[in-house]
């Protein structure tokens, strides 16, 4: 296991325009470590941990994450403006300065080998009406809801991060699709939702079976080598 040391200097220097976080008491339905959306210049998280915040900074799965049991213990409602037109790194970066700032987090990075899938095309893949090339401009949505996830202008590596949350594993991109794509994925006829909680087939077995059926992708499960993000302090929520 190797320490990788983070360029702090670099991090510090990075900072949101305008940041509020406020405690949250009302969970987003559907929605397991809350809602994360960037529109223009603003993020946008709702009941989101300490843990979701930090998975999304560092662009990791929660599961990637070691730290104590309070970085998933209370949830905050966060919103953030910086200057125009901030690119991603910008944005994760900022949100790193703001969790140090607002929660005195400190963490460093290793590499370990854990469980985790890639996300493939099918060999033979047909092409569903469900999964096709964005064909209007805008920023990525993403809604779920008791049956499935609908998502407009998502990216594929967007799509793999999503399912690292019930995957509770990385998951890493290799479709080789480029680009943004609009999409419906439906639970529905691979899983009985009706069903006790003991009868239901596991989340991975769903998700493949809903992945191949509905969109031509497909899950494989492999060990190896993952980025893990250590936290080392965290504490309360500092106001204002």
């Amino acid at each position: 296991m190797v320490a990788l040391l983070l360029p702090l200097a670099a991090v510090a220097q990075v900072r949101f325009d305008v940041a509020s976080i406020r405690p949250n008491s009302q969970p987003v339905p559907f929605e397991r470590d809350g809602q994360i959306s960037l529109t223009h210049d603003t993020l946008r998280m709702r009941a989101v941990s300490v843990r979701a915040c930090v998975a999304f900074a560092y662009g990791v799965s929660t599961s990637q994450i070691a730290g104590p049991a309070s970085l998933s213990q209370r949830t905050y409602d966060i919103t953030a403006k910086a200057g125009a037109n901030p690119s991603d790194t910008n944005i994760r970066l900022m949100l790193r300065t703001l969790l140090a700032e607002r929660f005195g987090l400190r963490v460093h990075l290793e590499q370990k080998e854990m469980r985790g899938y890639i996300l493939t095309v099918l060999s033979s893949p047909r092409v569903p009406a469900s999964f096709h090339p964005s064909t209007t401009a805008g920023e990525m949505v993403r809604h779920n809801s008791a049956s499935g996830t609908t998502a407009r202008n998502i990216t594929m590596p967007q799509f793999a991060a999503f399912l690292t949350g019930p995957l509770n594993a990385p998951v890493a991109d290799q479709t080789g699709l480029s680009g943004e794509y609009d999409l419906t994925l439906d639970f529905t006829p691979y899983v009985d939702l009706a069903a006790k909680p003991f009868d239901l087939p596991s989340a991975d077995y769903v998700l493949n079976a809903a992945l191949k059926g509905e969109l031509g992708l497909q899950l494989s499960a492999r060990r190896s080598e993952f980025r893990v993000v250590v936290v080392d302090h965290v504490g309360e929520l500092t106001p204002n």
